[in-house]
């Protein structure tokens, strides 16, 4: 494959992690950053919390973990972080703080030699130019799915990294054909929600990952539509009651435990508005990863496409999905 030399490079800087985890007596597992950095790393404390014991595991968003770190931080802890450009200020301090403290400490980034990278034990690069497209699996999520089963594999002795570095491989091409039987339901949602004032996501359990993303990185971000994420299971207690008719919302349904959850909340919505969009991960084709993983695989395919929804929009407005007002081009 292209790129193959940085792939090979991700895998050792995986292993040489996997490594130092299996020479210490971890108890404890913080996921560490901000905005859609944090949303990325949210597979890695949903998978531990459900496919070990070995663990405590737990999220904070950075400047908060550094000005208020959580108590059982120290030598029994591992750390990691993510960020893109490597210099994100509270995230470089929160890995700051940590390694003070005696946690082992590790990082997502696409910037060798940044601060971040300076600031942890173990970086682990990723790729990212939209312009000049990577492999699908040099991405962030695929990266932190692998690492994740890597660390669980170290700490149960399992050996399942395989059957998911080998989804992650797949990963693209999937996307790739789920994402063309959508070609016509992509253009129609653009049209349709081209004006559009705000659009909510809904979800629950490991796709909240995926709404979230959806909402602040690509409705509020990329192209500036107002938007919320609306957890499955707590929408029935306040926020349903803010939806009519012409209230929009873009569904996740994934295929794992808390499908339940997310059906119940579109079945609602099917019968009190006109603008519900709905992305079923049942309806994908994943026969060609391990039955396993499905459930886990069919989350990304789902972010993949959800992104490609809003990125038809940014192309009929004449908006690219680059476009900051304050991003980069204020001081905040």
């Amino acid at each position: 494959m292209l790129h193959a030399d940085k792939l090979e490079l991700v895998r050792q800087q995986i292993a040489s992690l996997k490594k130092a985890v299996e020479g210490r007596d971890l108890q404890t597992v913080y996921f560490v950053s901000c905005g859609g950095s944090l949303a990325t790393l949210y597979p890695g404390k949903y998978m531990m919390e459900r496919e070990t014991d070995k663990v405590f595991t737990a999220s904070y968003s950075a400047n908060e973990f550094y000005q208020d770190p959580p108590r059982r931080l120290g030598k029994d802890c591992l750390v990691v972080f993510n960020s893109q450009s490597g210099g994100t200020p509270e995230t470089v301090s929160a890995a700051k703080l940590a390694k003070e403290q005696g946690a082992l400490t590790a990082c997502f980034t696409t910037a060798p030699g940044s601060a971040l990278e300076q600031a942890v034990d173990y970086p682990i690069y990723y790729y990212d130019d939209p312009v000049n497209p990577y492999p699908m699996v040099l991405s962030i999520y695929p990266e932190v799915y692998m690492t994740i089963f890597a660390l669980l594999d170290a700490l149960d002795g399992t050996h399942r990294a395989k059957d998911m570095d080998d989804a992650m491989l797949a990963l693209e091409e999937i996307c790739d054909r789920v994402a063309a039987e959508h070609k016509s339901r992509i253009r129609q949602f653009a049209l349709s929600h081209l004006d559009e004032p705000i659009i909510y996501t809904i979800a629950a359990g490991l796709n909240c990952s995926v709404s979230y993303v959806q909402t602040n990185c690509n409705f509020m971000e990329s192209i500036w539509i107002h938007s919320s994420p609306l957890h499955a299971g707590e929408f029935f207690h306040g926020a349903f009651e803010a939806v009519d008719k012409e209230t929009p919302v873009f569904a996740y349904l994934g295929t794992g435990k808390t499908r339940p959850l997310e059906e119940r909340a579109v079945k609602f919505l099917q019968r009190t508005t006109t603008k519900l969009t709905v992305l079923d991960a049942a309806g994908f084709d994943l026969s060609g990863v391990a039955e396993w993983t499905r459930p886990y695989v069919g989350t990304l395919v789902l972010n993949n496409l959800g992104t490609r929804y809003c990125t038809e929009i940014s192309l009929l407005r004449g908006h690219p999905m680059s476009s900051r007002r304050y991003m980069g081009v204020e001081k905040y």
